[in-house]
């Protein structure tokens, strides 16, 4: 009895031999997996030095450079930081009081931490359209910063490549508006002789400077960047494509009880869906995107998906936010 007792205590040489071999077959077979797995994946292969330019470097960044060395898509390894851009998107947005998503075509100089609103003299700040308005009135930005636009396809006119979104929070300031964070979203297309062929897309966040306890400039607070070769292989010939792009970068649908302001062109009025408070639908270039080539889009024009069909399956970074988020 007792020497079945100390058998059944523990195991015998010849079975931890066995074991100990059994999984270093296991795990080599693992690893040879894992090795051909990561052979077979798309990697980043270079990075391209992009001329943005010393205005763009120093609205974008801050600055004093004239280039930035970007990686060429697909660039799994920004993946994780627009994800994390994303989550801290999402979470300045359940914080908000609103925000207002503006077009614009160059880059963006104005990054305030607050600004000057009395609702006694100004008027109310209901629409993208009102908000900007209000920019210019108060001298803030000249009326050519922003553009006075109002959703794609709608007037004939081109859809503007960028964007800022501002995005509000409670004020301690009396008679201002507190900037909680700006995102500015940025695709610039290169062709000229001598350049990188292709689209530099950005995602920047803006807010106020660390350890800050006064109204003060915003200052680049992270993002992401990628660059994207032309979906055509001649990258030399521009022409070959002048289709490719990334817009449009939002659209903002108003609420239902507007549609008994009938106004034109009636394409807008496909966007008056929303049934209690306006909300966008925003983009963000996908790092992950081989390149920005065109996707075919068939739907009528009372349609307004219309405006941004293109999109589905372009990126898989979209978010519907509302106009008005804290109340």
């Amino acid at each position: 009895m007792m020497s079945t007792a100390r058998q059944r205590g523990g195991f015998t040489s010849v079975e931890l031999l066995l074991v100990l071999a059994l999984g270093a077959v296991v795990i080599g077979g693992a690893v040879v997996s894992y090795g051909s797995i990561v052979r077979s994946q798309p990697r980043v292969s270079s990075f391209i030095t992009v001329p943005l330019g010393s205005t763009r470097m120093q609205h974008f960044y801050g600055s004093s450079n004239s280039t930035l060395d970007t990686a060429s898509a697909p660039q799994f390894g920004g993946l994780s930081q627009a994800e994390e851009l994303r989550e801290q998107f999402l979470a300045d947005v359940m914080s908000a009081t609103a925000v207002f998503c503006l077009p614009r075509d160059d880059s963006n100089a104005y990054k305030p931490s607050i600004i000057a609103y009395n609702p006694l003299q100004h008027a109310e700040l209901d629409t993208p359209q009102k908000f900007r308005a209000h920019l210019v009135s108060i001298g803030a930005v000249t009326a050519a910063q922003y553009r006075d636009y109002r959703n794609p396809l709608n007037d004939g006119v081109s859809v503007p490549q960028n964007a800022s979104i501002f995005v509000l929070g409670f004020s301690k300031y009396a008679g201002y508006l507190k900037v909680l964070s700006l995102y500015d979203i940025d695709v610039i297309r290169f062709t000229g002789a001598g350049q990188p062929q292709g689209f530099h897309a950005s995602v920047k966040r803006y807010a106020d400077p660390v350890g800050s306890t006064t109204p003060s400039t915003l200052t680049y607070a992270g993002g992401y960047d990628v660059f994207y070769p032309p979906s055509v292989f001649n990258a030399s010939n521009p022409a070959q494509w002048a289709t490719d792009g990334f817009s449009p970068l939002f659209v903002t649908f108003e609420r239902a009880v507007r549609l008994a302001l009938t106004e034109a062109p009636s394409t807008i009025q496909r966007f008056k869906r929303a049934a209690e408070r306006s909300f966008y639908l925003i983009w963000w270039p996908d790092p992950c995107a081989r390149h920005l080539g065109p996707v075919t889009n068939t739907l009528p024009s009372s349609d307004p998906r219309q405006a941004y069909n293109q999109n589905a399956g372009r990126t898989s970074f979209m978010f519907t936010v509302p106009m008005f988020p804290a109340l």
